[in-house]
Order: C-alpha cells, then structure tokens, then sequence
C-alpha cells in the first residue's frame, strides 16, 4: 500500500534536497576558517544569529532532519 506513494515521496524529497541546498547557500559565511586557526581576524569565530540569520539557520535544520527522514523512508520502500 505505501509502494504507491513512492512517487510522491521521491518528488518531495526532492524538493527538500533543493530547499537544503538553498538554504545552506543562503547562510552569511562568518571571518572564514583562516580565522579560526589563527588568522587575521582572530577572536570573530563565535557569532550569535540574530533575526533572518537565525532564521534561516533554524530551517536549514529542520529541512536537513525532515530530508533524512523522507530518505530513510524512501529507502525503507525500496526493499
């Protein structure tokens, strides 16, 4: 019964790939990882999110747990 919805359940694992994509994308690149072994601007590795930036940190993770999820389900069909 569930075999029917492996269609729908790859598309939208799809679109979760691409929103994951996007979203990782999207993050603002901090003073890079020059910085965090000693470069110039030692000392701006710790930043706090604030606002859209916290926002869009919060989604990325959701869609990465809900895409693993879809993935272990897909893959649990599959069989």
């Amino acid at each position: 019964m569930l075999q029917d919805w492996l269609p729908t359940i790859q598309v939208v694992q799809i679109i979760l790939c691409v929103a994951v994509i996007v979203f990782i994308l999207l993050q603002v690149r901090g003073a890079g990882l020059g910085s965090a072994f000693g470069g110039s601007s030692a000392g701006t590795v710790f930043k706090t999110r604030r606002g859209v930036e916290r926002l869009v940190f919060n989604l990325t993770i959701i869609f990465v747990v809900l895409f693993a999820l879809i993935s272990v389900l897909s893959a649990a069909l599959v069989k």
